[in-house]
């Protein structure tokens, strides 16, 4: 049985991993869609393009962030510049890494 743990928001406990289920149905309204953040099917194709390309090239090898580069088989598309500095959802805004360095890159 999952432990429970306080939401985020209203300290009440919860078993869902951050927020309780009306805290977490207030948060995806704030937050909106992944299309309506500007992650939608344009996305989704630009990065799995770049996913396949890098794979073509280096196979599953990321480069690293702040680590040396690495086997990984968990590739993602990561932007260069993130979009909530003005980064756009084109091909030379796009790198490889894996989902550890894309996390520990975050907004840099």
């Amino acid at each position: 049985m999952p432990r429970q743990r306080p939401c985020l928001d209203c300290g009440r406990l919860t078993r869902n991993p951050s927020r309780c289920d009306a805290c977490a149905a207030a948060f995806n309204q704030r937050r909106g869609s992944a299309t309506q953040r500007g992650y939608g099917s344009a996305w989704r194709t630009v990065r799995d393009t770049a996913v396949a390309n890098h794979r073509a090239v280096y196979g599953d090898w990321c480069p690293g962030w702040n680590v040396p580069a690495h086997t990984a088989d968990d590739l993602t598309g990561d932007h260069i510049k993130p979009k909530s500095r003005g980064g756009t959802n084109t091909p030379d805004n796009v790198a490889v890494l894996c989902r550890a360095c894309n996390s520990r890159k975050r907004d840099h």
